[in-house]
């Protein structure tokens, strides 16, 4: 009898597991990156299995051996799974020529990687009959009997016994059917190729061995049991990439729309607007209603879009109950009398007249480079600008813009104009009180972009 080392059955153990481990890997990572965008499915699945066993070895005559066993099965994606199988059985067979017949008692431990080929398919739907393979790993545990009869030759009447493992590599294919959420039924060829001449228990000399590996094969019926968490119905088994990929579909479509849609026409995309019914146009970047002084009054209704005071009525106009002038929210003396010549404050001079209008100095208003339209930043000038205007009402103004030609002299007076509109608009300031001059600016600071404004000589 030829003997098998345990040394050489390791080294070849280690090389059939590292082609699978890297086939295994590989074929995971590629599916757990692609599905995890999909909505989390149950993944386990075990159960039992039936077969009729047959032998392929020196004892050709195949007969019937039964066994069975269990199997668990973790699915990385809709196409790929590892299954872990525990098998036991019995192998018969018999050989003519020498009237030799055996019997082996078997074990069988080993993991496969299971290819769901129906699943691979983007051109049809989801079935509930599916086409898978597998190729694996694993030990086989052998208790093989036998005995030679009268025409065994040199070993009439003898009996022979093996008991050993040693590394089998299953592979086959079979078709699985979904029968409800939580079960499937499957039919499955599994051939095991054994790395030993063993399994029949005889080991004839090398011209006689028809097998040098003896192989044997399964004819299963299995039953499987699908579960993880109990919310969740679906199995990753059968989720179509094709069903997932046009739900994504749905989902960009979805959202290119939303992006797309802008239902109050403020130019800010419904999916970032935070007031996607607004009726105004003047909106933040979150699609909400301009505010510009927090008055509670959003732009497109606000006469007074700037008002110093947040005391202020529904047109946003600040409230001045005593009518001097000077809003509430800024009025030290609110209830002055009817007539009383106020300071900035809203307080009643003492002395009959309210302030100096002889020597009036009054700050410049500064625009951008070729614009003629007030920046925020002036807002503040021009309210002083406004207070001492009303302080003083014979208070006449030059506005002063600096130029060399006819092109300069347009913006000079398009700024200045935009200063009239804004005093008379906000704050009441007649028109016919601010007089444009033009000057040629040469030695005066940002020439090109200020309006002074200075008092009329009388």
């Amino acid at each position: 009898m030829r003997k098998h080392t345990h040394t050489h059955i390791m080294k070849q153990f280690k090389i059939i597991t590292l082609i699978i481990a890297v086939l295994s890997f590989t074929t995971s990572v590629a599916q757990t990156n692609y599905f995890s965008k999909f909505p989390e499915a149950n993944r386990w699945s075990a159960g039992i299995q039936l077969s009729p066993n047959f032998a392929y070895n020196d004892a050709e005559n195949i007969k019937i051996g039964f066994g069975g066993g269990v199997h668990a099965k973790y699915s990385f994606g809709q196409s790929f799974g590892l299954n872990f199988n525990a098998d036991l059985g019995t192998l018969k067979g018999t050989k003519d020529e020498s009237s030799y017949e055996f019997t082996n008692k078997f074990k069988q431990l080993d993991i496969t990687g299971v290819y769901t080929i129906g699943n691979i398919s983007f051109l049809r739907p989801l079935r509930d009959i599916q086409m898978y393979s597998f190729f694996g790993l694993g030990l086989t545990f052998s208790d093989a009997n036998g005995t030679f009869g009268d025409l065994g030759g040199d070993y009439a009447r003898t009996s022979t016994a093996y008991k050993g493992r040693n590394a089998v590599v299953p592979l086959g294919f079979g078709f699985k059917k979904n029968v409800s959420d939580k079960l499937d039924l499957a039919i499955e060829y599994r051939d095991n190729y054994v790395r030993s001449d063993m399994v029949d228990g005889m080991d004839l000399p090398q011209q006689a061995n028809r097998y040098a590996n003896d192989h044997y094969q399964m004819f299963s019926i299995k039953a499987s049991m699908k579960f993880g968490d109990k919310a969740q119905t679906a199995h990753m088994d059968w989720l179509n990439p094709l069903e997932t990929i046009y739900a994504d579909i749905d989902s960009l479509i979805s959202v290119t729309a939303k992006l797309q849609g802008d239902a109050d026409k403020d130019g800010v995309a419904d999916i970032f607007d935070k007031e996607a019914n607004t009726d105004c146009d003047k909106v933040y970047g979150n699609g909400k209603a301009l505010d510009s002084d927090g008055d509670g009054v959003n732009d497109c209704k606000d006469l007074e879009p700037f008002s110093l005071s947040k005391e202020v009525d529904e047109n946003g106009v600040a409230i001045d109950s005593d009518g001097d002038g000077v809003p509430d929210g800024l009025d030290e003396e609110p209830n002055s009398p009817a007539g009383e010549i106020v300071n900035a404050r809203g307080v009643a001079s003492k002395s009959g007249a309210c302030c100096d209008c002889s020597n009036v100095t009054l700050p410049s208003v500064i625009f951008e480079n070729g614009s003629t339209g007030i920046s925020p930043s002036s807002y503040g000038i021009l309210y002083s600008i406004a207070e001492k205007m009303k302080s003083c009402p014979s208070l006449s103004l030059n506005a002063t813009g600096y130029t060399t030609s006819k092109a300069g002299e347009q913006i000079a007076n398009k700024r200045t104009t935009s200063i009239v509109d804004y005093l008379e608009a906000n704050y009441g300031i007649e028109r016919g009180r601010i007089k444009t001059v033009y000057s040629t600016g040469k030695g005066v600071e940002y020439s090109t972009r200020r309006i002074d404004l200075g008092q009329v000589d009388k």
